[in-house]
């Protein structure tokens, strides 16, 4: 039997979807995606044919004339706004087949895994999933990660794993508050176990970018606690810091093919992100002299990054509302990428030096906005 997904015609008759308000964010996200681009391109082809369009109305000459004085005005309107236009066509609906890939709708089917996405429905055959990874959310919440090999060539699936840190194989993303959820889990896992020869069935998987995002005040004090012991590989924190230019240079490349701008900005970006985790450990580190408390600077070089992981998550909507055109929100989702990190830095030193509060730390906190608002703007400034 072949493992690869296969689209099937027609909606089952049974669903597994989310709640309302879940609904109403995906479909909010689809219509700002697609209804930008849309609007960009009805927009570039007035401005592009308005001349011209101006000329037809004006002009009283007979029609060979006319027609001569109109495929000149067309002949010096610039072209890029208009396949650029074209272009964010096309990475919209990339953006979009991405975007349906969070939290789908899904569905069971005798011969596999029904998975919606955008308009269509795909079965991935029971045989080609691989693990199931559980992560404990506190009191009956879930966060389940399936993953297994139904894929090659879609990117949604394998950036569900990689925003997960677990790794780059193709995954369904679900939470326990899906309908009919542990119905499930149950069913899931007997199929699997039935059609697949060494099943992973991973209960206590652990996501540290869904931990700093829905827990991060006790994913914090777990990383204080483990830096303070053995800590992990630096190779780790190398990753994490090594994320944020890397989305951000994705997001300028967009702009760039776009837009056009300066090609030093991506060089510029990966120089000034590897600075800030020298300067952001340092800060770490240097605050031993202000607050009781000893930090070594390794300690405060594995912490730092880690703290930054929102900007690196932020990234994928950012990436996908430039390349729709969408300069303007996608700036916003940065600034709120910043502010997220700023603020998880600050409940960082609050935890690192068991402070009262995080008031002490705000003084530090400004100047890391700054920092990273100049980083920003580097990326957004025409």
């Amino acid at each position: 039997m072949s493992s690869a997904a296969a689209v099937v015609e027609g909606a089952p008759t049974y669903v597994l979807s989310y709640s309302r308000r879940v609904r109403l964010v995906r479909g909010a996200v689809f219509f700002l995606l697609a209804g930008g681009a849309i609007a960009n391109w009805v927009l570039a082809w007035i401005r592009f044919a308005g001349p011209a369009v101006q000329v037809i109305l004006v002009t009283t000459a007979e029609l060979e004339p006319t027609m001569r004085l109109l495929a000149d005005t067309l002949a010096l309107q610039p072209l890029r706004p208009l396949l650029a236009a074209h272009l964010s066509l096309l990475l919209a609906a990339w953006a979009l087949s991405i975007a349906g890939d969070l939290l789908p709708d899904l569905a069971l089917a005798d011969d596999g895994l029904m998975v919606r996405r955008l308009r269509r429905w795909t079965v991935v055959p029971w045989g080609s999933l691989r693990a199931v990874r559980a992560m404990h959310l506190g009191d009956e919440r879930y966060l389940v990660l399936v993953q297994g090999k139904w894929t090659r060539l879609a990117a949604g699936p394998r950036l569900v794993s990689l925003l997960l840190g677990a790794g780059a194989t193709p995954g369904i993303l679900l939470t326990s508050a899906m309908r009919d959820f542990l119905p499930f889990m149950e069913r899931l896992y007997h199929e699997m176990s039935a059609a697949v020869a060494e099943p992973i069935y991973d209960d206590d998987f652990y996501s540290l970018p869904a931990a700093l995002v829905l827990d991060p005040a006790n994913a914090l004090d777990s990383l204080v606690d483990q830096a303070r012991e053995d800590g992990w590989p630096l190779s780790l924190s190398v990753q994490a810091m090594a994320a944020v230019p890397a989305g951000l240079i994705v997001v300028q490349l967009l702009i760039l093919l776009l837009r056009g701008g300066a090609l030093w900005k991506p060089l510029a970006l990966a120089g000034l992100c590897g600075l800030e985790w020298a300067m952001g450990a340092l800060y770490l580190y240097a605050l031993t002299e202000m607050f009781q408390g000893r930090v070594e600077f390794r300690e405060a070089a594995l912490l730092y990054p880690l703290a930054q992981v929102p900007r690196a998550l932020l990234a994928l909507p950012m990436a996908m509302l430039a390349g729709a055109g969408l300069g303007f929100p996608a700036a916003a989702v940065g600034l709120a990428s910043v502010l997220w990190a700023v603020l998880l830095t600050t409940l960082l030193v609050q935890r690192l030096y068991r402070l009262k509060s995080m008031l002490p730390a705000v003084p530090g906190a400004l100047l890391q906005t700054f920092y990273q608002f100049l980083i920003l703007a580097i990326v957004f400034n025409a």
